[in-house]
């Protein structure tokens, strides 16, 4: 077992409660991306057996701390690596691609769909509650902060993995436009629909159709219909840019899908 000194630890301080799905979800991704870390750098012959633990939970603000568990791997990994030292590279691999996706750095070697699916679970907690979070490396006495990521922070790293995201599924194919300005034509203030090509929203986008058209969002992207409406009194006054997801019908227009949000301003219709 790790040193108790030897640790890192996820800190968050969110601005309201956090769901436990997005908690869980982001725990989960942690754990597989220590798995794959620890198998590509030869640290546990299988992903199954290089396991993250969970050494404590602090009251307050959200602070957890991760150990390697080295029994796992094997004896033979013990000599290889110190757990300090197993620790830090570790971070730095989640700095690498949560920065990455966040337009910071150079891009990992290979990025995986999977990947883009960890990093937008490891930072939705903060994307969807607000606040702040920070991974840090503990050492005895040495206290590191590798990663720091508001909620401004997050929003980025979720659009920046789901634009690779789909980049992987469909690299050839669909109708995607990036920075259009749209202004809305109809608009309920329920949640987000992410589903079919019905919705109670309509926006138009004038440089791609003249119509307007329903609204959805993908289903990283719910929590912008919030973002974008919230605070303001009338957002039939305001142009929103956005990238789109475009639904045709035999070549039609029939639907836009809100892949990223770039701001707003003001509009006179």
């Amino acid at each position: 077992m790790a040193e108790e000194s030897d640790l890192l630890k996820l800190h968050i301080e969110p601005d309201r409660s956090i769901e436990v799905d997005h908690l869980t979800a982001a725990l989960g991704s942690l754990s597989r991306q220590y798995q794959i870390f620890a198998q590509n750098r030869g640290f546990s012959a299988r992903a199954a057996d290089a396991r993250l633990l969970v050494s404590s939970v602090s009251r307050g603000s959200i602070d957890i701390a991760f150990i390697p568990d080295l029994t796992a791997a094997g004896v033979a990994i013990l000599p290889l690596i110190d757990t300090a030292t197993l620790i830090e590279k570790f971070a730095d691999h989640l700095g690498a691609l949560i920065g990455w996706f966040q337009g910071k750095g150079e891009k990992p070697k290979e990025i995986t769909v999977k990947d883009c699916d960890d990093a937008i679970n490891i930072v939705k907690p903060v994307a969807e509650a607000g606040g702040t979070q920070t991974f840090n490396t503990i050492n005895g006495d040495v206290h590191i902060t590798v990663l720091k990521t508001s909620a401004v922070d997050a929003r980025s790293v979720i659009e920046g993995a789901s634009n690779e995201k789909a980049r992987l599924l469909a690299p050839m194919d669909g109708d995607k436009r990036q920075r259009v300005s749209m202004v809305w034509h109809r608009l309920a203030r329920d949640a987000a629909r992410t589903d079919g090509v019905r919705s109670p929203d309509q926006g138009l986008i004038d440089e791609i159709d003249p119509k307007p058209h329903a609204v959805l969002f993908t289903d990283d992207m719910a929590y912008l219909k919030r973002e974008m409406i919230d605070d303001e009194a009338n957002p039939y006054q305001k142009v929103y840019f956005v990238d789109v997801d475009v639904s045709r019908v035999n070549g039609r227009v029939t639907a836009y899908r809100i892949a990223g949000y770039h701001g707003k301003d003001d509009f006179t219709p």
